[in-house]
């Protein structure tokens, strides 16, 4: 059994990748269909799964299936948060100036 200060970190991690992958879905920079996210970036291969998963041609699919893939790999992202039943993950946030 994990331990409270593992879970912390694989909660902290995967809050971390759930930020990364929304700023990179909805930044300046986003792919307009999911199969345009680049092989080399750390989020190809989860949405290549998802879209085998859910039975789609990787190249011919359509922006509304890709739009369904989106959604789904920030869904997964999301419940990996939630990383014990017996813990709640509670998210603090502060600020700090900048210069």
């Amino acid at each position: 059994m994990a331990t409270k200060k593992e879970l912390l970190e694989k909660s902290q991690k995967a809050i971390g990748d759930y930020f990364s992958l929304s700023k990179y879905l909805f930044g300046d920079d986003a792919p307009v269909d999911v199969n345009e996210i680049p092989k080399e970036n750390p989020f190809y291969e989860a949405a290549r799964s998802l879209s085998d998963e859910m039975g789609l041609d990787w190249d011919k699919m359509s922006h509304e299936d890709s739009n369904r893939v989106m959604l789904n790999l920030l869904s997964d992202h999301f419940y990996n948060i939630d990383v014990d039943e017996k813990y709640k993950p509670v998210l603090t946030i502060s600020f700090q100036k900048t210069e």
